[in-house]
């Protein structure tokens, strides 16, 4: 079988809703159905906000939510130690429980509502291949046990027992520290959710103009007049903080139990390389390793899942020094886009009735920026009150 060029993530039976046809009126608009526009609009309507709608341009998880990972890990593109550089002790500590905060609502949400999204937790490694010592990874380490207490750094034998490989040559274990799911079955099956506690939610209906004299977003076919406009819309948005960062994923045959155990990840876990961030691997819920990488700006306008080929070129490297004599065929390739800041931390906006938000990169800082957007908006405090100062 041929490699398929096209994302592996399904969500068999998820039926798209109409799109907006008759002008409407609302409290709160949302423009982006990703995790962030679905998951700001269970916040509002879990505190009781009435009269919300939520329109997306295709259909929902359509964009870089549908087709990323699924990794929900707490260290995401910022490890504890960059942290706690860029915010000091205090307040790094802060920032890593508001990301514990973060990953445990997703539990919550997933359980109580009852979402059906392949979630599993899983432990994380951290891992190293350079043969000398590493400051960085021992720091990593360090500021890590200080914080979380069952954090290891594993070597030679350990190591082997908790991942196979050739590569590594010490890494982190860090326990009850990452979420697997579907992300188009978590975001479309939340849309669900939301829509039973009075959601509004429009697909194929795209925000064309603002007028925000008259507060009225223009659709092609009606109008919405609103209160107050958040325009979740990440790589979309037009903001000079904002870029457009490429990334690929694969997705290879599902592999045997004996295959599973002879790697060591059984149980499975979440991993990645200290020496490159975007060089990333998870075992999904059927068994298929899925491995990315991603470290290329690419223009606002890039939005097809075409694989890039230097990258793809690299994830397969990655695979067999990782996994020597695997020999697991590739099923399934693409790329695709997502927003990111330079410092990885998410522009939060608000001017008057218009809030904006984008660069969020992982999707449990989606969720927290999200879930704080909510706060501010019911006047209450808010985990990430030092850090996003400018919703009120």
């Amino acid at each position: 079988m041929d490699m398929k060029n096209e994302v592996f993530w399904k969500n068999p039976g998820y039926k798209p809703r109409p799109e907006l046809k008759k002008d409407i009126e609302c409290d709160y608009l949302i423009v982006g159905g990703g995790i962030t526009g679905v998951s700001l609009a269970y916040f509002l309507a879990k505190g009781r906000a009435k009269d919300i709608v939520l329109i997306e341009k295709n259909e929902i998880a359509s964009g870089a939510t549908g087709i990323a990972a699924g990794s929900l890990v707490l260290k995401g593109e910022l490890d504890l130690q960059d942290i706690i550089k860029k915010f000091g002790q205090k307040s790094g500590r802060d920032f890593w429980k508001a990301n514990h905060e973060g990953l445990r609502t997703i539990k919550e949400i997933i359980k109580k509502e009852k979402i059906k999204c392949d979630f599993e937790s899983q432990d994380t490694i951290f891992g190293t291949a350079k043969r000398k010592i590493d400051p960085y990874v021992l720091e990593e380490y360090i500021v890590e046990k200080d914080i979380e207490k069952i954090t290891e750094l594993l070597v030679g034998r350990q190591l082997r027992k908790e991942i196979n490989t050739p590569l590594f040559k010490y890494a982190i274990l860090s326990l009850q520290q990452g979420i697997s799911v579907n992300p188009l079955k978590f975001t479309q099956n939340l849309s669900k959710v939301i829509e039973k506690k009075g959601v509004k939610i429009y697909e194929n209906t795209p925000l064309i103009r603002l007028h925000h004299k008259r507060k009225i977003a223009q659709t092609p076919k009606a109008k919405i007049k609103f209160k107050i406009i958040i325009l979740a819309i990440d790589a979309a948005l037009r903001h000079r903080k904002i870029k457009r960062l490429a990334s690929t994923i694969v997705i290879t045959e599902p592999l045997t139990k004996n295959e599973l155990k002879r790697i060591a990840l059984l149980p499975k876990k979440i991993i990645w390389d200290s020496k490159d961030i975007y060089h990333y691997l998870k075992i999904t819920g059927d068994n298929r390793i899925l491995l990315g990488y991603g470290d290329k700006h690419v223009h606002k306008s890039h939005t097809h899942i075409d694989i890039h080929h230097p990258h793809l070129k690299r994830i397969i490297s990655f695979l067999h020094k990782l996994f020597p004599g695997l020999n697991k065929r590739i099923e399934y390739a693409w790329s695709g886009s997502f927003g990111i800041t330079s410092n990885k931390i998410p522009v939060i906006e608000r001017k008057g009735d218009k809030i904006i938000i984008a660069g969020a990169a992982t999707q449990i800082m989606c969720i927290m920026a999200s879930k704080h957007i909510a706060h501010k908006l019911f006047h209450k405090e808010s985990l990430l009150d030092k850090f996003f100062e400018e919703v009120s």
